[in-house]
């Protein structure tokens, strides 16, 4: 019982982030991808500071966690937020929603990679057969590359960066608070950032109407604030792998909201990679399950 409730807060998560592509689609229409991410990651950054300063100052770690929160601050938080946003400025919040849901599987191979998890064929083949989906999707179902556009690369990079990001969260967490970990990547990734934001204090940004402030700064609270907290702090409960299988559901509940706020709706070939995309998660899922019940059935033949 307490592991479902811990799948359900960690699914509430999925949705917020799910919704984040639809919000950042409306945002990108006012501010640069560039804007939108600094802006963001100041909110957060006041806000985990408010919210947990004691638990912050009180975390110890040593030089070796020191500069994992750093390459974590820098790929799931600077490269994370910056590509997000700019590939929203290129593409869809369905395509990218589609090829961000491969970040379980990367998750597994880096796994696979680092702590030399054991991996079936089963495991191979649904790999394949979601990355043959991924690049239905990129292409447009040309497959060999010549249609894929600047917000697919893009796309790719999140996904990437988050996948790695996992991986060192989950590592952390063994030693370091939660509440600390959220604060000190969403900290060093806004520093990463400001350097390159030269625009962001320009007049046509002070401009924007009062509503979308509020909905940059409301979304930046709940979905990369309590959200990412959340995460962090159950993740541990079931491990990085696990999950991030609830990633599956972003794609769904993306198209769902895309269709119903922005009346954007998938085409045949984002259905078709989004299913093949599904099918190769579910064998990499369940490949366990999958070659013992094949076992027992050949023992009964």
């Amino acid at each position: 019982m307490k592991q479902l409730t811990t799948y359900m807060i960690l699914f509430s998560c999925v949705f917020f982030w799910a919704s984040n592509f639809i919000i950042g689609s409306i945002l990108i229409n006012y501010w640069a991808p560039i804007s939108i991410a600094i802006f963001r990651l100041i909110v957060i950054v006041l806000f985990l500071g408010c919210m947990n300063w004691q638990a912050i100052v009180r975390a110890t770690f040593t030089r070796y966690d020191s500069i994992l929160l750093i390459i974590a601050g820098i790929l799931g938080v600077a490269i994370n937020h910056y590509s997000f946003y700019a590939s929203l400025h290129h593409t869809s919040p369905i395509t990218a929603a589609l090829i961000l849901a491969c970040a379980p599987i990367v998750t597994s191979l880096l796994n696979k990679l680092i702590y030399k998890e054991y991996r079936n064929s089963i495991f191979w083949i649904g790999t394949i057969i979601s990355f043959i989906g991924v690049s239905l999707i990129i292409t447009k179902g040309a497959l060999i590359g010549i249609a894929i556009g600047k917000g697919e690369i893009l796309s790719l990079m999140t996904m990437l960066s988050f996948a790695s990001f996992l991986i060192i969260v989950n590592h952390l967490s063994q030693r370091i608070s939660a509440e600390a970990i959220t604060f000190y990547t969403n900290l060093t990734g806004l520093i990463v950032l400001i350097p390159f934001g030269s625009t962001v204090l320009s007049l046509k940004n002070m401009q924007v109407e009062l509503p979308f402030w509020l909905l940059l700064i409301v979304s930046a609270v709940v979905i990369s604030g309590i959200s990412n907290l959340i995460w962090n702090k159950k993740m541990k409960e079931v491990g990085s792998t696990n999950a991030s299988l609830l990633l599956n559901f972003e794609p769904a509940i993306a198209m769902i909201l895309s269709a119903i706020i922005l009346n954007q709706y998938p085409t045949i070939i984002q259905i078709y990679g989004s299913l093949l995309i599904i099918l190769g998660i579910m064998l990499c899922v369940y490949y366990k399950e999958i070659k013992v019940l094949y076992s027992a059935k050949r023992k009964m033949i």
